[in-house]
């Protein structure tokens, strides 16, 4: 038997090479239309719903209109014959006189003409003078308030949310209701000693109206308290000595700056006589003392307690006057020559 070709062999597996690739391609061919079949399928059935759902959206903006329409006819029925209904009244009431007459063509009724005798303007008086009365009522009451139990709830609500439970308190209540109280302590240390001369006077702020909690930093809203308080002591004239001092409740603190209320409540005194030196006042004058916890006005058994007790309390104790001695000259005492 004589051996094959070998370029014969070569042609029949070529030829089998490509039956296989062009079976692969058809195959491929019809995976690929069955796939667009199927995407085609698909996007129309898409089509068709996004259509229907246009058409649901037309025939919602058609009912819209609709019932806007019904409800706007129904309205202006409801007003026709509210208008109607009260016309009626006010002839059964004799507001409004039937016309008798015809008036001639120049004897044109005012549109803000109200019969009965009363004044258009009238009405707009009546409501001016309600809401003063209204207004004068309310400024009343709160005038009228209880100062004590107004101080009582600051402190409560300072003392459960701290400086943020202040800031509030700020944002709501000027600072003019803080200068306010110190007036009244003013004017009653002044009534006190209306008829004798002061030898001392003690003023007291809340800790919490200059300082932060646990801080000793003066806060922006204490300057216009501690600027009340210069007026005072400039009031009182430079015979006077002023004790900063400052005072804690018995809850003992341990932080970086402060190792106990002893270091807290002197600096804070301190922080305030600083203050008052750059206001100008004569630093011999000034003194600055921590009291801590030891001279607590209330019990701290409560908030209420430990939130009076946390205090910075300035006294005014006047000085004792010197006794004027005569000038001397060279030792001698100015005399005037005798006549010889």
């Amino acid at each position: 038997m004589a051996d094959a070709d070998p370029t014969q062999q070569r042609m029949q597996k070529l030829e089998g090479a490509v039956k296989k690739l062009k079976a692969v391609n058809d195959k491929a061919a019809i995976k690929l239309k069955d796939q667009k079949d199927k995407y085609q399928k698909a996007l129309d059935k898409t089509k068709i719903e996004l259509e229907k759902e246009q058409d649901n959206v037309k025939k919602g903006e058609d009912k819209l209109n609709l019932q806007e329409q019904q409800t706007k006819d129904k309205l202006d029925n409801q007003k026709t014959k509210l208008n109607e209904d009260w016309e009626k009244k006010f002839e059964e009431a004799g507001l409004k006189k039937k016309p008798a007459e015809k008036k001639s063509s120049g004897d044109k009724v005012p549109l803000d003409y109200i019969p009965g005798g009363v004044e258009p303007w009238m009405a707009t008086f009546a409501d001016m003078v309600t809401l003063l009365m209204v207004f004068f009522v309310l400024f009343y009451s709160v005038e009228k308030d209880n100062t004590e139990k107004f101080k009582s709830a600051i402190d409560m609500m300072v003392e459960e949310d701290g400086p943020d439970g202040l800031a509030k308190i700020m944002k709501v209540v000027d600072s003019t209701k803080v200068m306010k109280n110190l007036k009244e302590m003013r004017d009653a240390s002044k009534a006190k000693t209306e008829d004798t001369i002061e030898k001392k006077v003690v003023l007291r702020v809340p800790g919490l109206n200059l300082f932060k909690k646990g801080g000793a930093k003066l806060r922006s809203e204490a300057r216009p308290v501690l600027n009340e308080i210069v007026k005072v002591i400039n009031k009182k004239g430079k015979n006077y000595k002023i004790f900063i001092q400052g005072h804690t409740d018995d809850v003992p603190i341990n932080t970086p700056k402060f190792e106990s209320n002893w270091e807290l409540s002197a600096v804070r005194a301190t922080a305030v006589l600083r203050y008052f030196y750059d206001k100008g006042i004569e630093p011999e004058r000034l003194t600055a003392t921590g009291y801590a916890d030891t001279f607590p006005m209330v019990p701290n058994n409560t908030k209420e307690g430990r939130a009076k007790n946390r205090r910075i309390e300035f006294v005014l104790e006047k000085m004792p006057e010197k006794k004027s001695k005569k000038k001397k000259v060279d030792g001698r005492e100015n005399m005037k020559p005798k006549k010889t």
